[in-house]
């Protein structure tokens, strides 16, 4: 989705709120929507939205099941494209239909404040801290229901047939120099079509500008800042496009660098770990391996993942709320992380049935960030109340016009800024 910049004066919170009023008086109009929740002889039935689970493997389709056979009550699980869930929540929304239950990757100001109090559950569950943002409202609308980090991946494969070699711990990775030299030998060796191939999302640039010892673009007051750090790796970025070293078919075309790197034509992928479950299933024709991220000043990575939440007025309220209680119980929250590949946000020891390796790395490289921005988990919270006009992804739109010539970093820089900043 590319950025607009908002030009009325109402205020992103504002319209969260004028949303909610034109959504009730809907509801004053209207029959209640049968989105949240429907009763046919006592039995409940609730509908969770969410996008990727048959990608995971289906853990939240599996806690659906397991929860219906202890209790009786149906979690409807409406897995729809990753491209449609935000039209379709703020469809939903609008026509006063939202469902009781979603699973998102980022919160909507439309329906921002339609959202339940989590606090309870958050507490009473162990949820760790760093995680957890607070709205102006002092709830807790969202719980992160897994825990990503970018990371890095190689077709081990073709390192050894090259006979490059790359560091398996973090404690002793290479600098960002080292590894585009040893990916550039890779693809001159071993015949790689690319050294490495980078997500186009702002997401994954932003872990390589923390490594790079930038800010990335934090507040400092209530303002977005940037830095010279971050001028320097977009201009590091903008080399290795310019060169052999990363296609720019995919910051400029949009060519699917999962698929690329799948099929054996680059020796790295900067990516994250979401990646493990798919490249375990999917991929027959090579070894890949989960190896630590480059640095230049700073070991760092950026962190993500997805919200539990649960829609307020669908009539089955304390249900959904009952469902997420449910979910973060210890031994049902081990067995859905196992399932799907997904690292937990809580304390717990997770033996999943692959790659076992891959996710111990993750967690290191969680462990170890040290990363100088704002914490991503509650930034993503934060921004869905925030008063800055802003939508889409700045930094990674901005980059494009970098990479396409018609702007040099510190212009891409300054734009971004001014974007964040509602300018």
């Amino acid at each position: 989705m590319s950025e607009k910049t908002a030009i009325s004066s109402i205020s992103r919170r504002q319209f969260g709120l004028t949303a909610f009023g034109l959504s009730a008086l809907a509801a004053g109009l209207t029959a209640c929507g049968g989105g949240g929740g429907s009763s046919e002889g006592g039995a409940k039935t609730l509908q969770l939205v969410l996008s990727g689970d048959t990608n995971q493997g289906g853990a939240f389709a599996a806690a659906a099941k397991k929860y219906q056979e202890a209790t009786g009550i149906t979690i409807e699980v409406v897995d729809v494209p990753t491209a449609d869930i935000t039209t379709k929540l703020k469809n939903a929304a609008t026509a006063n239909d939202l469902p009781a239950l979603a699973r998102v990757t980022g919160l909507d100001p439309l329906w921002v404040n339609q959202l339940q109090d989590l606090s309870d559950i958050a507490k009473s569950r162990g949820i760790d801290e760093n995680f957890l943002q607070e709205s102006p409202d002092g709830i807790i609308p969202a719980i992160p229901s897994d825990l990503t980090a970018v990371g890095l991946f190689i077709n081990k494969s073709l390192f050894d047939k090259a006979g490059v070699s790359f560091p398996t711990d973090i404690d002793n990775t290479w600098t960002w120099d080292e590894f585009v030299t040893a990916v550039n030998q890779v693809r001159e060796k071993a015949g790689a079509k690319y050294g490495f191939v980078m997500d186009r999302s702002g997401h994954r640039l932003r872990a390589m500008m923390y490594e790079f010892g930038s800010t990335a673009f934090a507040k400092e007051g209530d303002k977005y800042a940037g830095d010279e750090q971050a001028v320097e790796t977009l201009e590091y970025f903008q080399k290795i496009n310019d060169d052999q070293t990363m296609p720019k078919s995919v910051w400029l075309s949009g060519e699917d660098g999962n698929a690329m790197f799948k099929s054996g034509q680059v020796a790295a992928y900067f990516s994250g770990s979401w990646q493990v479950a798919d490249f375990n299933k999917n991929i027959k024709d090579f070894e890949w391996l989960s190896v630590p991220l480059p640095k230049k000043e700073v070991n760092a990575t950026n962190l993500g993942g997805g919200f539990m939440i649960a829609f307020k007025d669908t009539g089955a309220d304390e249900e959904a709320k009952k469902f997420i209680d449910w979910f973060y119980e210890d031994a049902n929250y081990t067995e859905f992380a196992k399932q799907g590949g997904y690292l937990p946000v809580k304390d717990l020891k997770v033996e999943y049935p692959f790659q076992q390796a891959s996710f111990e790395l993750y967690q290191k490289q969680i462990a170890g960030n040290e990363a100088r921005g704002d914490n991503a988990i509650k930034r993503v919270v934060a921004e869905a109340y925030a008063d800055t006009p802003f939508s889409g992804d700045p930094l990674r739109e901005e980059t494009v016009k970098m990479l396409s010539g018609s702007q040099d970093a510190k212009t891409t820089v300054d734009n971004i800024v001014k974007l964040y900043n509602g300018a």
